[in-house]
């Protein structure tokens, strides 16, 4: 599913949509040339996929090396190809995973989704790279501070005291069609992002759950941290031909089971090909990490309109879910 059109993104912000002027350009290192808006600054409007088949964290068989080698990367794929065939359907990091660790049959960890397979999912892209993660340079999310592992350890506790469905609350921000995170990082499964600019704005628009973000590009204080949002509080502003946008105001348990209010979240675009956007984001949350951590994807143009995401489950899943958990403790 494609989510909705980049003109009706356009048409809800009421704003007229900044036109490619011939000779307002910006050359980039490899040579290509980025096309400009109508207020000067780099277009990025369009589909963009994040299809990526690289692993948000570095496996540990490849130390601290960033990058494969061509050989390395056409054996990994071969490997990849043939646990693809009949196999399920795979999410996240776990073909790549299972590549690397020399299996020869693939079977997905996601036992709720039901029994289809992959070609109805994305096609991913291969690179060399051997992690999104390029801070710290293991290419590893760092280590929990102690409050946070204690917090883990109190909610699997709690947990443990509950049904799996007990209360609405009970299933997960995703499960309730609510949010699944900002930033939103995963590939391959509802990935696509569609942007809109205008002077002074920027839009970015989520295939999954059909979320749109709207920045104002003139920066500004971000409001009282007493207000915590889903997506948080954003404001954005250009550095060069680099959109920075700056994200505080979280709720807790937003992005990561364990995030706290204090995640502050810092993301870059930068245009550097006629099918490619860099996208950048660096998480911060010192009651949670132990550092701050940075990873990188690569956003491709799709030439494609995104179609909504209808999540349904608030219409009927929920219901569902909880009646057949009082249907079982009723022994029904």
């Amino acid at each position: 599913m494609r989510d909705r059109m980049a003109g009706v993104i356009a048409a809800g912000l009421t704003l007229v949509v900044g036109v490619s002027l011939a000779g307002q350009s910006a050359k980039i290192g490899n040579g290509w040339t980025a096309p400009r808006t109508q207020d000067g600054h780099p277009d990025m409007q369009g589909v963009w996929a994040n299809n990526s088949m690289t692993p948000l964290e570095r496996p540990s068989a490849f130390g601290m090396r960033a990058t494969m080698t061509d050989a390395e990367l056409d054996a990994l794929k071969k490997k990849a190809t043939a646990m693809m065939d009949g196999g399920d359907a795979f999410f996240a990091d776990e073909l790549f995973n299972a590549a690397v660790e020399g299996k020869t049959k693939f079977k997905s960890a996601d036992t709720e989704t039901g029994n289809y397979d992959q070609t109805w999912l994305s096609e991913r892209v291969f690179d060399n790279r051997t992690s999104l993660i390029i801070d710290p340079p293991d290419g590893r999310v760092p280590a929990l501070v102690p409050e946070a592992v204690e917090r883990a350890r109190a909610q699997a506790a709690a947990r443990q005291a509950r049904g799996p469905a007990d209360q609405a609350q009970d299933l997960s921000l995703g499960t309730r069609c609510v949010t699944f995170g900002t930033p939103n990082i995963r590939a391959g499964y509802q990935s696509y992002f569609a942007i809109v600019q205008g002077p002074g704005v920027f839009a970015l628009s989520s295939e999954m759950i059909h979320d749109t973000r709207i920045f104002s590009t003139g920066g500004g204080p971000h409001v009282s941290k007493a207000l915590a949002q889903y997506h948080g509080d954003s404001r954005a502003r250009w550095e060069g031909d680099t959109l920075v946008v700056d994200t505080t105001n979280f709720m807790p348990n937003s992005f990561r089971p364990t995030n706290t209010a204090q995640l502050h979240v810092t993301e870059k675009f930068r245009r550097i090909a006629a099918d490619t956007v860099e996208y950048y984001v660096t998480i911060d949350d010192p009651l949670t990490w132990s550092h701050p951590w940075t990873l990188m994807i690569l956003l491709k143009k799709t030439g494609e309109r995104m179609f909504e995401y209808a999540c349904h489950e608030g219409n009927y899943g929920l219901p569902a879910i909880l009646s057949g958990a009082r249907a079982q403790e009723s022994g029904r």
